[in-house]
């Protein structure tokens, strides 16, 4: 029996210093980034701007961490300052002064953000046994089916917003608005989600034929790629493998992306800082990197000698308000290194920590 409690004590202790040694970084990231408010800033930019991007990310964070305060704070600021549903993209303090005088700058929505948010909140429900989550998760699933669209000789894509991203048949993507696991978590839900994660996929692996994904994409009236050799891939294309990294062995298409991004998964493991730029017409790198993309590859090469370059680059870069960016990136990648959450192969987010203490303290109590 003392061999079975020490046993268990030891579990419940290795369960504790993973959070310790990881999710520190979302304790962090409220001190540098969220006002008390529920407000994610971006203090890089003098209008102190507030993304629905940086608002679903927190969501995400304050979820695993079992913040729930915090999770409904930065639900209730987005849905009051950027709206219900479809939230507009930006917001921000055009004299960077007064909170109070604080708008929004564009009113067009970043479907990415919308499906995080629909995705947090189905999670929420489930993880929290709350439905009233759940019901707020179909208002932003019923506006997200209204930008579906069918790409011939593609598959059916969601726009990236509600304007300007489809003229005269020519359709604009984003592939790093497509998190595998949350379209296959969608499905789950929905069926009608279901050809819209294998239209996505096959639009992410079309205008990605060198293994590198671009920013944007432009597919024409006929579903051909337009301009592929002038596309090229930097800040919005880097979490793209980042979402494709973090997708469960055990869904079938993980293997698929894993296959098709082998030249940058493989030009990681040689350069172990991912460049700042790749020109897909010629496949070249620009000769600036940038650690912080070191995060979104972490979880292909977390057993490579650049995985552990990355590591150490990640964890002695301090956190402070200005790098907004390069903050959620390592909390996505440190969060996932350390097993601090992961996904199923049905998409549901997985907290293994939580999973350990539960079979500990059940242990426990039998005894």
């Amino acid at each position: 029996m003392i061999k079975q409690k020490l046993f268990a004590a030891c579990l419940l202790a290795f369960a504790v210093q993973l959070p310790a040694h990881a999710w520190n970084l979302w304790d962090e990231f409220k001190q540098v980034n969220v006002t008390e408010e529920g407000r994610v800033v971006d203090y890089s930019d003098s209008k102190l701007i507030t993304t629905s991007e940086g608002q679903s990310y927190g969501m995400f964070f304050a979820l695993v961490s079992n913040d729930r305060e915090s999770f409904d704070k930065l639900f209730n600021w987005t849905e009051k300052n950027l709206g219900k549903d479809q939230p507009a993209w930006y917001w921000g303090i055009p004299d960077g002064k007064k909170e109070s005088q604080g708008k929004i700058l564009d009113t067009n929505n970043a479907t990415d953000s919308d499906m995080w948010i629909a995705y947090c909140l189905m999670e929420a429900a489930r993880i929290w046994n709350e439905p009233k989550y759940m019901e707020k998760a179909e208002g932003y699933l019923a506006k997200l089916k209204e930008l579906v669209r069918d790409i011939p000789n593609v598959g059916k894509v969601i726009l990236p917003g509600r304007v300007g991203f489809e003229e005269k048949g020519v359709i604009t993507i984003n592939p790093s608005y497509y998190p595998p696991f949350i379209l296959r978590r969608f499905a789950e839900h929905d069926a009608y989600w279901l050809p819209v994660l294998e239209g996505s996929i096959n639009a992410m692996m079309i205008c990605s034929p060198g293994g590198a994904a671009p920013d944007w994409a432009k597919f024409g009236p006929d579903g051909k790629l337009l301009n592929p050799d002038g596309m090229v891939g930097s800040y919005n294309a880097i979490r793209t493998y980042l979402w494709s990294a973090m997708m469960s062995p055990k869904d079938p298409l993980y293997e698929v992306l894993y296959k098709h991004y082998q030249p940058m998964i493989d030009a990681v493991k040689t350069l172990n800082v991912p460049p700042e730029e790749v020109n897909l017409g010629n496949m070249h790198f620009s000769q600036r990197d940038v650690n912080a993309f070191g995060a979104c590859f972490l979880p292909y090469v977390s057993s490579d000698k650049s995985g552990a370059v990355i590591r150490t680059l990640l964890t002695n870069t301090k956190m402070v308000g200005d790098n907004y960016y390069r903050n959620v990136l390592t909390i996505y990648g440190l969060g996932f290194d350390y097993k601090y959450y992961a996904f199923d192969e049905k998409g549901r987010l997985f907290l293994p920590k939580d999973n350990l203490l539960i079979k500990v303290q059940t242990t426990d109590a039998a005894k």
